[in-house]
């Protein structure tokens, strides 16, 4: 399972992104994405999505990303991946 949570501080939704797989008990790596900038526009653009419209926290749940706090869509994307039910 790999899941990564590119986020920034301060940042509240990704902070509530970060508290909503904690309580789902979905296992996730933190990454900076200053410091992960690339390799985060390089997934953005693998899945389409125009690195100038990013929006934080940057989600991959297993390939899947997602961007924002859209608690459905990243609910969604951890059942398609099997990681809750």
């Amino acid at each position: 399972m790999t899941v990564t949570v590119y986020s920034i501080p301060s940042c509240p939704k990704c902070s509530a992104a970060k508290a909503l797989l904690k309580r789902k008990g979905v296992s996730f790596e933190e990454a900076d994405a200053k410091e992960k900038e690339q390799e985060m526009l390089e997934k953005l653009e693998r899945n389409g999505i125009p690195a100038d419209s990013a929006m934080m926290p940057v989600i991959d749940i297993e390939g899947n990303i997602t961007q924002g706090f859209d608690r459905e869509k990243i609910e969604n994307a951890l059942k398609e991946k099997g990681l809750i039910q």
